[in-house]
């Protein structure tokens, strides 16, 4: 019924409201919930009731001794955080001191054994004997002499005394006496090498010093050492062209070297396959290179009326013609045209003439080198296919991978895949084991690296994960070790007997494009770069140990120009088998033959 005049309401009649219930509750629970000690003391402050002076004392002494102790529990807290913090810093710092002890030591006996070695390998001469001694008396100090506490640990000393500046001018002269005996070497390129790559050094020292025993990984780093000392750059050893003078359609995709290396192939998304003689392009490229020496060397010849001379000499060119320079046209000895763009070639490692290349139509084709003509296509990939790569173990037998997420496996006497494995993303990169016929890898849009046993494909015999961001190459350094490569920017190194990433290399650039990857048959690694530059690792060391900058060539003479186009990358690249030379692209087309000195 109403509240109101008691009438009967029917059901339909009634209505909740909600908000004011809401607004009752919160009323209700503001009333029951208890006051705080600061609210009732300021309620009773604040009250026109009368306090007595005495009481108001005594609470206001209660309230000072409240406040200390708060004070106090705040500052018990504050120092036995700082007493934490602070026995954790002088155990670490102890801890320090004695691995730094340790590696002093271990550089103590390195020199000993360097000076044993020395001492041994030079000519018979009682001055060099002097120096040995020398050089021995006046070593680091020894561990004696660097004091310790129980408390606080070793401390290292940091002031030279009057008799450790005399040793160390005993032992500059032990030094240069030692050095003068030594063959003549470019000690400051070396020695600029080493200040250039010492973090790496440094910490790859220590690391196999503390894993090898004896002599052995003292030898381990000495190769590491003198291999970077050693090459400093590239040499530019010849200059080729791919596709026409538009840079949007010169972009290549592959180079590969065939089963001799005598001949390598060059194909992108100009839709040609372009063959080189490897001698004949080093041979024109030398005779040329004499060529233009000579001619620089030449008085400027006159010109005849009306016409001018179709060189000229570095430096004396005229406005509209341009200096003479060591580039050359060099004609590939044979030229095929694919139907679709190009993205990869693979040539047969036992059958000489034989050349696979995949394409942005999705077909595999197989192609007859000498006689110029295509003699398979392969076409079951439904999107583009990135890469392919034949079996060293079986020549008949070779894997492709597509923006499908597909793996096929194919033989060269059949029309039809003998095996799919299937991705979970875009495969981006295949790659068969050197030594194990049965064995692939595989990089993804997953970020992952997939190896698979052809044998049980259905799962994989392992996925290497670490990447931020796609893999777009993958590479056998030895059966056990594979780099991948990612546009992450990062190349890793993984031991796939742990399934563990042993090194990451950083120091070049690629976030979107495929800048090649390829392996020198040994240490070196070497990939592209998205600032137009191609990067040489060393497999021990983390930052690029030799780069080599395209900057921005004239599509048509080849000639270097001074301005840099930031779209530029280099695109694909190869190296030579245990060889210091490489042959690299970039995406205007430009094709050099590089050699690591």
């Amino acid at each position: 019924s109403c509240p109101s005049c008691f009438h009967a309401l029917e059901r339909d009649q009634v209505y909740p409201n909600f908000a004011l219930n809401k607004l009752i509750t919160q009323m209700d629970t503001a009333a029951l919930r208890p006051q705080s000690i600061v609210q009732q003391l300021r309620n009773t402050v604040e009250s026109s009731e009368v306090l007595d002076p005495q009481d108001i004392d005594a609470l206001l002494m209660l309230l000072q001794q409240k406040k200390q102790t708060m004070r106090n529990t705040e500052r018990q807290f504050e120092m036995s955080i700082l007493r934490q913090f602070l026995s954790m810093a002088r155990s670490k710092k102890a801890a320090a001191i004695e691995a730094l002890r340790k590696e002093l030591h271990m550089v103590e006996g390195d020199l000993d054994y360097v000076a044993d070695q020395l001492e041994q390998s030079a000519p018979s001469d009682d001055s060099y004997g002097d120096s040995r001694q020398l050089s021995k008396a006046h070593m680091l100090p020894p561990y004696d002499r660097v004091r310790t506490s129980d408390t606080t640990g070793a401390q290292v000393p940091n002031d030279v005394s009057a008799d450790d500046s005399t040793a160390m001018g005993a032992e500059t002269t032990a030094s240069a006496a030692i050095a003068a005996q030594t063959p003549a070497l470019d000690r400051a390129k070396h020695s600029r090498r080493v200040d250039e790559h010492y973090k790496d050094l440094e910490s790859y020292y220590f690391n196999t010093r503390m894993r090898g025993v004896g002599e052995e990984g003292l030898d381990e780093f000495m190769e590491t050492l003198t291999t970077v000392a050693r090459y400093e750059r590239f040499r530019q050893v010849a200059t080729l062209r791919y596709g026409d003078s538009t840079a949007s359609t010169a972009i290549v995709a592959s180079i590969e070297f065939d089963r001799d290396e005598e001949i390598f192939a060059v194909a992108g998304v100009a839709r040609k396959i372009k063959i080189y003689d490897y001698a004949n392009v080093v041979q024109q490229a030398d005779s040329w290179n004499e060529f233009a020496a000579g001619k620089t060397q030449q008085q400027p010849l006159r010109r005849l009326a009306g016409r001018h001379e179709w060189w000229n000499r570095e430096g004396e060119a005229t406005e509209d013609e341009p200096a003479l320079t060591s580039t050359m046209m060099q004609y590939p000895v044979a030229e095929y045209t694919n139907r679709s763009k190009i993205s990869c070639l693979s040539f047969n490692p036992y059958i000489k003439a034989q050349l696979a290349c995949s394409d942005y139509d999705g077909t595999v084709s197989l192609w007859d080198v000498n006689a110029g003509i295509p003699t398979m296509s392969l076409g079951e990939h439904e999107k583009r296919a990135w890469s392919l790569d034949f079996s060293n173990v079986d020549p008949t037998r070779l894997c492709s991978g597509s923006d499908d997420g597909k793996v096929k496996i194919w033989t060269t006497n059949r029309r039809s895949s003998v095996m799919t494995i299937e991705g979970k993303a875009n495969v981006c990169c295949v790659r068969f084991n050197p030594l194990h016929g049965n064995i692939l890898s595989f990089g993804s849009a997953d970020h992952n690296v997939h190896c698979f046993d052809l044998r049980s494909p259905k799962q994989p015999l392992c996925v290497l994960r670490g990447h931020r961001k796609a893999v777009s190459y993958t590479r056998f350094l030895t059966p056990d070790e594979i780099i991948s490569a990612s546009t992450d920017s990062s190349l890793k190194l993984w031991n796939l007997r742990t399934q563990e990433c042993v090194r990451t290399y950083t120091g070049h650039s690629n976030e979107k494009n495929f800048v090649g990857l390829t392996t020198s048959g040994g240490d070196w690694i070497a990939c592209g770069s998205e600032n137009n530059t191609m990067y040489a690792y060393y497999r021990n060391l983390s930052h690029p140990a030799v780069t080599h900058r395209f900057g921005n060539c004239n599509p048509v003479t080849g000639a270097e120009q001074a301005e840099d186009d930031p779209s530029l990358f280099v695109s694909a690249v190869c190296w030579k088998n245990k060889t210091n030379t490489l042959l690299s692209a970039n995406s205007q087309g430009i094709i050099k033959v590089l050699e690591m000195v």
